[in-house]
């Protein structure tokens, strides 16, 4: 299976009384549609019960070119009719951004995993580099080597704000609230460069369709 270095990260809502169909129209049709275009290695479902818009779709791609490609922007540009009837019921309730993969730390898991951790963020252009050190030296692999916590990947955007995301794979959501998750978030630069974050946003959420790859999706758009 190709590295994925690129991402689309979608989140969606829908009214509750279109929310059973919305989750069919997702599982059966939508996502495998996307995940058959070439470039886009495979792609899961996430829910997040406290978030404005409460469904994110991740896709993730071979890079951060995918997008803009002809694929998924024939895709977008010539919906389905069960994708056009979908787009009356979300209307403008939907947020699209595309990510390149900056740093991986951990292991991908056997099996996915049932939380899915993301953090986005701002930071002043002048300590860019300095907040680059601090997450891909000290503050991922600290943050790792928590139980609970299989992997860490940092990404930044190349549309959409806020510039960076870190998404962090769990089997515990409470991982970092644990001891050896408090322990592993307080040192010193932990510290200063958080006080320094802005437009940060948190979510945690919770697995609702296991990864689907492209290889499967592929397979099923031949039939």
């Amino acid at each position: 299976m190709p590295d994925a270095q690129g991402l689309i990260a979608v989140w969606l809502d829908v009214a509750p009384q279109h929310e059973e169909e919305f989750n069919d129209w997702y599982n059966l049709e939508h996502l495998r549609q996307v995940v058959a275009l070439p470039g886009v290695v495979r792609a899961r479902r996430y829910r997040a019960d406290d978030a404005p818009l409460k469904y994110l779709a991740w896709y993730e791609t071979g890079d951060e070119t995918i997008e803009g490609g002809a694929g998924f922007q024939h895709v977008v540009q010539n919906p389905t009719p069960w994708s056009q009837r979908m787009r009356r019921f979300y209307g403008d309730n939907r947020e699209r951004m595309n990510f390149r993969l900056m740093c991986d730390v951990g292991h991908a898991a056997p099996a996915d995993t049932p939380w899915l951790y993301i953090v986005h963020t701002d930071i002043p252009d002048d300590i860019v580099g300095e907040y680059n050190e601090w997450y891909d030296q000290e503050h991922l692999p600290r943050l790792v080597t928590v139980p609970g916590v299989v992997r860490a990947r940092r990404y930044t955007a190349t549309s959409g704000n806020p510039r960076y995301l870190t998404a962090y794979e769990l089997t515990d959501p409470n991982a970092f609230e644990g001891p050896e998750g408090l322990k592993a978030r307080k040192t010193p630069w932990t510290a200063k460069m958080r006080s320094l974050f802005h437009n940060t946003r948190r979510r945690m959420c919770r697995l609702v369709l296991p990864a689907v790859t492209h290889e499967e999706a592929s397979v099923g758009a031949e039939r």
